[in-house]
């Protein structure tokens, strides 16, 4: 018989550890479906809490190009920050209007590194992502939040744009060191 891994407190009694309360949310944003149900989510655990919501919008402006370029290239980040800062401020907006505390910020850079670095800068207890952001939702492909997933120190709800769907929430990888996952046949459940 194989020996089984086992945390060293796996004899204790089951227990639901206190928690301090939520102090803010962080809710990577991009305009798509899954972000704004993302949202939802994030209001409705802020509501419950008394939790501040940082809408965060994270936006890459194409490199440098020689010459004339360069001219096109700066109009666009111009363009691209002001319309992050338009997003930001309209998903604010649309939390406060509901009675809930929320304040936007604008990053320029990839959207999983910045919500990283927004999430420690801040202080975030909790991030509420969308499961796929836009560019999957207009071309199908992943985007960068499995990352983010994977690497956060904070707890991370993922929430896809289905009607009626319940959010996963991963809790970081170092919280269940060395534990396996049983696969689907061995899952049971309990009623």
């Amino acid at each position: 018989m194989s020996e089984m891994l086992r945390p060293d407190d796996w004899e204790d009694p089951v227990v639901i550890p206190d928690l301090p309360a939520m102090a803010r949310i962080l809710v990577p944003f991009d305009g798509s479906h899954t972000a704004e149900r993302a949202l939802a989510w994030a209001e409705l655990l802020a509501g419950a809490s008394g939790a501040e919501i940082v809408v965060m919008v994270a936006y890459q402006p194409p490199l440098t190009k020689k010459g004339r370029g360069a001219t096109y290239v700066e109009a666009m980040r111009d363009e691209m920050q002001a319309e992050s800062e338009s997003l930001a401020n309209e998903a604010v907006e649309l939390v406060r209007s509901r009675g809930g505390a929320s304040r936007g910020i604008v990053v320029r850079g990839e959207a999983a590194a910045a919500a990283l670095d927004v999430a420690e800068t801040e202080s975030v207890d909790l991030i509420v992502i969308g499961r796929r952001g836009l560019s999957s939702e207009l071309t199908g492909i992943g985007g960068s939040m499995e990352r983010l997933r994977s690497t956060a120190t904070s707890t991370v709800s993922l929430s896809s744009g289905r009607p009626r769907s319940i959010p996963a929430i991963d809790i970081p990888a170092r919280s269940v060191a060395n534990m396996p996952k049983p696969s689907t046949s061995e899952r049971r459940r309990l009623d």
